[in-house]
């Protein structure tokens, strides 16, 4: 193990000095860190070819350019290295993936003191996975409850253990659903631990709109049974279970949580409906929006807006439609699920308007994922991002190309470590942001110089051969 591990750090080494060579028109830059108004450690231990990192909600208020191009990375001698977007679509990581779960549905009592006689009949296939789950259940109490078992380990690579932190539920569509699960885990079937004590999902249709939640959020568990204990409510049929699976050493998607600053309440441009106006500390790219209704047993329907053109501008952009409700079911409290956006919008200001007044008003909460970048290991460590410019901009460089040979000698699922950001520190400070002194082109004055004088010069020439000439002899 230490010796493959030796030699990967060695490739690791000698790849950052061929790449070192190929950019080595990048690290000819001058120091750069002045231009920009603040800087971040980067704190990177141990030897590797490059590192990835991600913005915080701190980076993205000191940045000013919308394409993210005005902050950079620089190493121990102050030089530019090269950085370029990390483009593997976090949703979409090599070891991360839905799992349709095969779904045993189970009949069981109430336990209200009725005889009953269970057996349970199984069968696995070559692998050990479950094909068939049946209970033959005798019994004099009434069965009004199921209990709904799944095979997680179905498509597990044993050699490759994987944990499920998440549920979705789907069923036909029909009927109202409302009902609460307890989750259970088991590795053999018979000795169940209690993973989720109680978990509402609900699907309520009134006057054309759909109340609904269906996830199940779960402890990462790697325990190769599930199972859903109905707690209340009808049975579902045609219950279909969908699991979130990350393969160990992967990590999957990591939506930052931030709550949204509520700044004011009123009426829209028109006197129409009530607004409510919400406030983030960045520009943030937005993918889902979560708003908790402030009380109990309400519900309603409101539109989503928000600003995201330049500072100070006061153009709000309808994002979308989105039914709220806050339920209160046997102590469970049900919320309506996020709104997720069609795709990710970096905003600050946003607002919610509503045909209703909403006593007391709601609060906001918004989920990111936040832009990730990759740099090389240039020269010599530690290395500081810095950013905020009115004028700086980063260079773009064919980064992720060039590690392509790095991933085909580590592996295809092969991503650069994380570097973490330290305390942020002063650079040019607020100069950085100010407009600079267009510098004087002389070129273009010597220019000018030069045609002032070579007109002068053909001139004086014009002058001297209409002096020169003498006047016509009259006959």
């Amino acid at each position: 193990m230490n010796r493959t591990h030796g030699t990967r750090s060695k490739f690791a080494v000698v790849f950052a000095s061929a790449l070192s060579v190929a950019f080595a028109a990048a690290a000819a830059q001058p120091e750069t860190s002045g231009d920009y108004a603040y800087r971040w450690p980067l704190k990177a231990e141990g030897q590797n070819a490059a590192w990835q990192f991600e913005l915080t909600p701190e980076v993205y208020a000191a940045l000013i350019d919308p394409g993210l191009g005005d902050f950079d990375v620089v190493n121990a001698d102050g030089q530019s290295v090269p950085v370029a977007r990390l483009t593997v679509d976090p949703t979409a990581l090599p070891g991360v993936a839905q799992v349709a779960l095969p779904v045993f549905a189970l009949p069981r009592i109430n336990g209200d003191g009725g005889r009953d006689d269970l057996s349970l009949r199984l069968e696995r296939d070559m692998d050990g996975r479950l094909r068939m789950l049946q209970a033959d259940v005798t019994s004099t109490a009434a069965q009004t409850k199921i209990d709904y078992v799944m095979d997680a380990d179905i498509s597990r690579d044993p050699k490759r253990p994987s944990t499920v932190d998440r549920l979705d539920l789907n069923w036909p569509e029909g009927g109202d659903v409302n009902a609460r699960f307890a989750v259970e885990g088991s590795e053999d079937l018979q000795q169940w631990q209690t993973l989720v004590d109680a978990a509402a999902v609900v699907s309520l249709r009134r006057s054309g709109a759909v109340l609904q939640r269906r996830d199940i959020a779960l402890p990462t568990t790697s325990l190769r049974y599930l199972r859903l204990r109905q707690l209340d409510g009808d049975p579902v049929p045609g219950l279909q279970v969908t699991a979130r699976r990350t393969r160990a050493g992967v990590s999957s998607p990591q939506w930052k949580r931030l709550r949204a600053d509520f700044v004011d309440s009123g009426r829209d441009e028109v006197g129409k409906d009530h607004v409510y106006r919400y406030r983030l500390p960045a520009k943030l790219p937005v993918g889902r929006i979560d708003v908790t209704l402030g009380t109990d047993n309400g519900t309603a329907e409101v539109i989503v807006d928000a600003q995201s053109g330049a500072p100070g501008s006061e153009i709000w952009t309808p994002i979308g439609r989105t039914l709220l409700f806050r339920l209160q079911q046997e102590g469970v409290r049900i919320d309506n699920e996020d709104y997720v956006l069609t795709s990710a919008l970096a905003a600050r200001e946003w607002r919610l308007r509503s045909p209703i007044e909403l006593v007391p008003s709601p609060s906001m909460e918004v989920a990111y994922l936040p832009d990730r970048f990759v740099f090389l290991a240039q020269g010599r460590g530690p290395y500081t991002l810095v950013a905020g410019s009115r004028n700086a901009r980063r260079t773009s460089l064919p980064v992720e190309q060039a590690l392509a040979p790095l991933r085909t000698r580590l592996g295809k699922d092969w991503t650069p470590p994380v570097a973490t950001l330290g305390a942020r520190g002063a650079a040019a400070g607020t100069a950085a942001y100010a407009e600079q002194a267009k510098p004087t082109d002389w070129r273009s004055w010597l220019l000018w110089g030069f045609l002032i004088v070579g007109a002068a010069i053909v001139g004086g020439f014009a002058l001297s051969l209409l002096r020169q000439q003498k006047p016509p002899v009259e006959s």
